[in-house]
């Protein structure tokens, strides 16, 4: 079925489609643009979809030149805001782009009230459950008609910039990205939480279906963490145990699904007898992180890093909002040199400038509490709090800090630390909005 897109919206330059057109797309037609973080293409693929993540637009150098500009664009993510900016540069570019209002979330809610879920390609050793939702035994668009949506059958295509892996391959040789899977072998011994799992994360993020990983830790609460984050993630824990040295010793595959349900979407009758598998699985879009940070100490902002690490390691959107004394955390450790009047430069004086600044909430002891928490740390091979943050940015952890407060304190922008972006009570409303968890500290 062919369906004709309008150009609904006047302001823009880009035309729009909802979800049950886009379901009975002749999709020869048209190229489809999947701009979400690849954890969540893994476990809910749109197939035929060229995925190219949000956050590596800007990185990607003349990726989106090579989208063809012989036929329409749709190009959709999540929820539908990250589509509308990247349909804008297309736009400008001279293609045919086309927006999918409400982005997945509106897809598997408009399938979800026909037939429970979107249907999208699936491992073919998960028993087939795609195909024994739909009654008819086959994926193929005829079979749609009268029915669920029904994704086009072609094999997803992932158009990504390959970063190299610390993780080395059975052969001994660096992982080069390619489409075989292979033995990856991560040390992880001696590193503290969240080290481990965003080891295990790092190497297998741009690995193909089927990479195989094993990894050795030291610390206790590896055990209980790998076995959650592969649930979580749809990655498969074949082994787990320890030796008689302490050492732990884990084996995962990477699968395009999860092993067994981990989770509800929104509006799902929780009293269904059979649940829909890719709907349900970890890595859900309703399973973002946010973190208000209210308090400048030491000790509450390691560990609101040390959370936010571990989300981003199991593919959730994380957003930390930084207001009042939080702001501190943000400011260069340097002055800068700005236009303030005389409370403003007395708010500056008193407040701590920067991260090697901050006490901690308790035994502070004007400051040797810090130096002290610091040196051991360091001794138990914790990352520090600088070293956190610099891990968590490279994860695409968002940092927003509260406007209001920054005007109420006399911080400048330009007093801010590089990645850090402006928001107010929206920003933090909408970011929680979309978030299972959202955390005041």
């Amino acid at each position: 079925m062919t369906i004709t897109l309008k150009h609904d919206h006047d302001a823009d330059d880009y035309r729009h489609i909802d979800a049950n057109e886009f379901a009975h797309l002749d999709t020869s037609s048209v190229t489809l643009l999947d701009l979400r973080a690849p954890d969540e293409v893994l476990v809910h693929p749109i197939a035929g979809a060229i995925n190219i993540p949000f956050e590596n637009i800007g990185h990607i150098g003349d990726a989106l030149n090579d989208i063809p500009k012989s036929q329409p664009v749709v190009v959709f993510c999540r929820v539908g805001d990250w589509s509308t900016q990247v349909c804008e540069i297309l736009a400008d570019r001279g293609y045919d782009a086309v927006n999918l209002d409400g982005g997945y979330e509106a897809l598997r809610e408009a399938a979800a009230g026909e037939s429970g879920d979107v249907r999208s390609e699936s491992d073919p050793s998960e028993e087939g459950e795609s195909e024994g939702q739909s009654g008819s035994g086959t994926s193929s668009p005829s079979a749609a008609s009268g029915s669920a949506p029904v994704m086009p059958p072609v094999a997803p295509v992932t158009l990504t910039v390959p970063a190299p892996s610390k993780a080395k391959t059975g052969d001994g040789t660096a992982s080069n990205g390619t489409a075989t899977p292979q033995l990856l072998h991560v040390d992880a011994k001696g590193l503290k939480c969240p080290g481990p799992i965003v080891a295990v994360a790092d190497a297998l993020r741009d690995q193909p279906v089927g990479t195989r990983l094993k990894a050795e830790a030291t610390e206790d609460a590896f055990c209980s963490d790998i076995a959650v984050w592969a649930e979580r993630t749809g990655n498969r824990l074949i082994d787990l145990r320890r030796d008689d040295e302490g050492i732990i010793h884990v084996e995962l595959e990477k699968t395009a699904a999860p092993a067994r349900p981990a989770g509800r979407p929104l509006g799902a009758n929780p009293s269904s007898a059979v649940a829909p598998a890719p709907a349900d699985a970890g890595g859900d879009v309703l399973h973002d992180k946010t973190f208000v940070v209210f308090s400048g100490d030491l000790d509450k902002t390691i560990a609101v890093f040390i959370m936010a690490n571990g989300a981003a390691a199991m593919g959730r959107k994380v957003t930390i909002f930084f207001t009042f004394w939080g702001l501190n955390i943000l400011r260069r450790p340097k002055r800068v040199r700005t236009n303030k009047n005389l409370i403003e430069r007395m708010f500056g004086f008193m407040m701590p400038r920067g991260t090697r600044k901050l006490g901690l909430s308790r035994m502070n002891m004007g400051g040797l509490g810090a130096v002290m928490i610091r040196w051991i740390m360091k001794s138990k091979n914790v990352a520090s709090l600088e070293e956190l943050m610099r891990q968590a940015k490279e994860h695409g952890v968002r940092l927003v800090a509260c406007q209001m407060s920054m005007d109420i304190m006399g911080i400048r922008k330009e007093e801010l630390i590089d990645g850090v972006e402006l928001g107010g009570v929206s920003t933090f409303l909408g970011s929680g909005e979309t978030s299972d968890m959202s955390l005041f500290v």
